[in-house]
């Protein structure tokens, strides 16, 4: 039996990278004031038609999706937005309050092919702000998953920004667009010509070279925003450069969902090829209304967590390890370990044995590949004696300790 093509299994010798990524970013969410919500992999599959857009590739091609015994169809989560906005419009405690701040990790799924940095299932971690259009918040963000960023080790990344304008003046601006188009509609990729008609503004996402080209003289938004937008995407600004975030603008940074509106971001780096960005988001003030909610402005973003650990991979991150491996010589010797073990686990310390071993030599072999701290050896003259032959692994030194006094041994090490 092998696992399916873009799934990974995810081995102890890896948790160690792994946790330093969730830890850092819960420390982040933490100083941010952003509390946890944990939402179902499993929705409707109108949450993601609704909220993503039926024209984006993830609904229209990547999305994991199949009936249940009632004739409902469900869908494997693509992202992570939708669920917590169909969970805060159902939630009337939360969708009262002026301001609400929720953050999520966990698994999401998209049918699209595996390669380094992209798998059809892959965990993330994001942030979301409901309740307040006040471009402070769009920075706050953006300052957010640079802290993450910062925290987790990444150094080497840029900030990209942009505005897409709103309702009222983006229609204008998608007009001129697919005037522009149009008359170079020849030249586009397939998905690109079928974008055309239905959705203009994704013709500027397409990673196809040829589109990718031709966008380069195409028209620019940030000259079609309102007077609205214009002062929100300079407020954005003012209070990055207030945060000391350097940034870049992109003025062709639209990002894949339909939800987005105003301000759009990116943190990208060359550390992943192709797929350089690891984390994303923008503002969606009409999303919520959507789902059937209250007019309710919303910001957030999130993150791979893969990506984060491919770009953070040569960085050395702190060492779980066992505390202490008990080597026994003897069914006396092992008694008495089992009832140490138990003790030093009481104790808060983390503490193992192989009671079906009996070599001496292979046992220490065991403490070794475990990376134990401190083999804690025990037999026939140790248990006479009321003391332990305590080994640090590390150095090589060896103590005798009492029984009685190795877990404060262990503990002050």
């Amino acid at each position: 039996m092998t696992k399916a093509p873009g799934i990974e299994d995810i081995f102890p010798d890896k948790m160690d990278r792994w946790n330093h990524v969730i830890n850092s970013a819960r420390n982040a969410f933490g100083r941010f004031n952003i509390r946890e919500i944990i939402v179902p992999v499993i929705e409707f599959t109108d949450v993601f038609a609704r909220g993503i857009g039926d024209d984006t590739d993830i609904v229209s091609k990547e999305m994991f999706t199949f009936e249940d015994r009632g004739g409902r169809s469900l869908t494997l989560r693509p992202e992570g937005t939708a669920g917590v906005v169909r969970a805060y419009c159902e939630n009337g405690e939360y969708n009262r309050l002026a301001i609400s701040k929720f953050f999520y990790i966990g698994p999401m799924f998209r049918a699209e092919k595996p390669q380094k940095g992209r798998l059809r299932q892959f965990n993330q971690l994001g942030a979301e702000i409901f309740g307040s259009d006040d471009p402070f918040h769009d920075a706050e963000i953006i300052t957010l998953i640079d802290a993450i960023a910062k925290d987790t080790g990444i150094s080497d990344y840029s900030v990209l920004i942009n505005s897409i304008g709103c309702s009222d003046c983006r229609p204008a601006y998608i007009e001129e667009l697919k005037k522009y188009y149009d008359a170079h509609s020849s030249e586009l990729c397939e998905d690109c010509k079928r974008r055309l008609s239905k959705n203009t503004l994704r013709l500027l996402d397409c990673k196809n070279e040829g589109c990718r080209a031709l966008r380069e003289k195409s028209p620019r938004i940030t000259g079609h925003l309102c007077g609205s937008c214009a002062d929100h995407y300079t407020s954005v600004k003012n209070h990055l450069d207030t945060a000391g975030i350097r940034y870049t603008e992109d003025p062709f940074l639209v990002r894949g969902l339909d939800y987005y509106c105003k301000t759009t971001f990116e943190f990208v780096t060359n550390a992943l090829g192709g797929q350089n960005a690891f984390a994303a988001g923008g503002r969606y003030n009409k999303l919520v209304e959507t789902f059937g909610g209250k007019p309710t402005p919303a910001v957030g973003f999130a993150a791979g967590i893969e990506r984060i650990l491919l770009i953070t991979e040569s960085q050395q991150v702190k060492e779980t390890r066992l505390d202490a491996y008990f080597v026994h010589a003897g069914e006396s010797a092992r008694d008495k370990c089992f009832s140490l073990v138990r003790s030093l686990r009481n104790q808060g310390l983390s503490a193992d044995i192989d009671p079906s071993s009996t070599g001496m030599k292979s046992q220490m072999k065991k403490a070794e590949r475990d990376r134990s701290r401190f083999a804690i050896i025990i037999g026939d003259t140790e248990l006479q004696g009321g003391f332990a032959m305590v080994k640090n692994m590390d150095t090589g030194d060896q103590a005798q300790i009492p029984f009685d006094a190795l877990a404060e041994a262990i503990a002050r090490s």
